[in-house]
């Protein structure tokens, strides 16, 4: 925070006492010197975040790659093979999607955006601005799209899946009353073993939650702070420096908060996953 505040106050001298050289020369070249150099600070900075963005879309596609066969089998067990298989299938395609779509174009489009943002500040007309700004509405677009498509299955699959377990179950459950002498107590047993498993499975699920928001709550945190900290540091040092040094700093901090907004999206498809498994498949067996 102090090192751009204090190049923001440097550049500014520069560009305001610029009439005191005889050559504006010797003042655009002190003046891009310190540009280079806040392009090296906030470059740290951001290679400092993309680092953080990639440990937590790692963590997480690992965590739910150890922990999708134990849940799906609890769900299978509380609810049916039907469900299990299709829940099952759809969490591997949101690993697939993070690890492919996020790790492998939203992160490459959001690096293109900071070192166009790097680009942009050479020149006082800023003739990147509106791929910039083009740029940024796209990614954050697409993790809107993604984020609707994954809730959107989700809520499809869950009011497929369940209901043809929940058939399945009921025939079971008469057809084990219909046995005689028997019948009432095999029927009892069942729907204690289902609503054990159903408790299991909850159980399961909510650790699965707790476990990833303990998991990327510091990395989160870190990443929120650095961002604000390059944004606060930008709005301060518009005050009184050239334009072309604050916006691009406000720019590399627009750059952190879209890497926030990728690790939150990341870690949100599965709390919303689990979520709905959770709730749909204990609502329809019971």
């Amino acid at each position: 925070f102090l090192t751009i505040l204090i190049l923001g106050i440097v550049a500014a001298l520069f560009s305001n006492f610029a009439d005191l050289f005889k050559d504006h020369q010797v003042s655009d070249l002190a003046f891009y010197f310190v540009y280079l150099l806040l392009i090296t600070v906030l470059l740290k900075f951001f290679a400092d975040a993309v680092t953080i963005v990639q440990e937590i879309l790692h963590s997480v596609t690992t965590f739910i790659r150890l922990y999708i066969p134990t849940y799906m089998i609890a769900v299978g067990s509380a609810t049916g093979f039907a469900s299990a298989s299709a829940y099952y299938h759809l969490l591997l395609i949101v690993v697939y999607l993070i690890e492919w779509g996020y790790l492998s174009v939203l992160l490459p489009l959001v690096y293109g955006y900071v070192l166009l943002t790097v680009i942009n500040g050479i020149w006082m007309e800023e003739k990147l601005g509106l791929l910039l700004e083009l740029l940024q509405k796209m990614i954050g677009g697409s993790i809107k799209v993604t984020l609707g498509i994954i809730t959107g299955f989700s809520l499809l699959q869950a009011m497929i899946s369940p209901v043809i377990d929940s058939l399945q179950s009921s025939a079971l459950k008469k057809a084990m009353s219909a046995l005689p002498g028997i019948g009432g107590l095999t029927e009892g047993m069942f729907e204690m073993v289902i609503g054990s498993a159903v408790l299991v499975k909850n159980s399961i699920g909510i650790y699965i939650t707790l476990v990833l928001i303990v998991l990327c709550g510091i990395p989160l945190l870190k990443l929120a702070l650095l961002s604000c900290v390059i944004k606060l540091s930008a709005a301060l040092i518009g005050i009184v420096s050239d334009r072309r040094m604050t916006n691009c700093a406000n720019r590399v901090g627009d750059g952190n908060l879209m890497l926030l907004k990728i690790a939150l999206a990341s870690v949100g498809m599965f709390v919303i996953q689990i979520a709905i498994i959770t709730y749909t498949t204990g609502r329809n067996m019971m």
